[in-house]
């Protein structure tokens, strides 16, 4: 019985080797997984917005069907929509237009990306 010597190509992976490369993979993999997490926030963020955007225009909207000469000026009671916050802010234009208004609808929440607002403004 003759045995043969196994040679050097022919061994397979060390141990190290079989480490180093679940290393660089795990590395790998951590990375994808942030930048997936970091899109998912960033599409929050912007679903955050636009819902704001359509909240301040659909306001203004509703302020438009109502006689605003009748409405006092200042700032209005912030009613909630979800988890958002709208207010409108009347004010006057100018004193040679007594009946024209300047209405801003401001929506402010707290989501993704900490506290953020918009705003929008007329003249009505």
């Amino acid at each position: 019985m003759r045995i043969t010597q196994i040679e050097s190509g022919d061994r397979g992976f060390t141990l190290i080797e079989v480490l180093i490369a679940s290393l660089l993979l795990a590395i790998i993999l951590t990375g994808i997984g942030f930048f997936f997490m970091n899109i998912i926030k960033q599409s929050d963020v912007l679903d955050d917005r636009t819902r704001a955007m359509e909240l301040a225009r659909q306001g203004l909207e509703e302020i438009r069907t109502l006689d605003i000469s009748s409405m006092p000026l200042g700032r209005t009671t912030p009613e909630d929509i979800d988890k958002f916050h709208r207010c409108f802010e009347i004010a006057e234009v100018d004193p040679i237009y007594p009946n024209a208004r300047n209405v801003r609808c401001v929506v402010y929440w707290v989501g993704a990306s900490d506290a953020d607002s918009i705003s929008f403004s007329s003249i009505f």
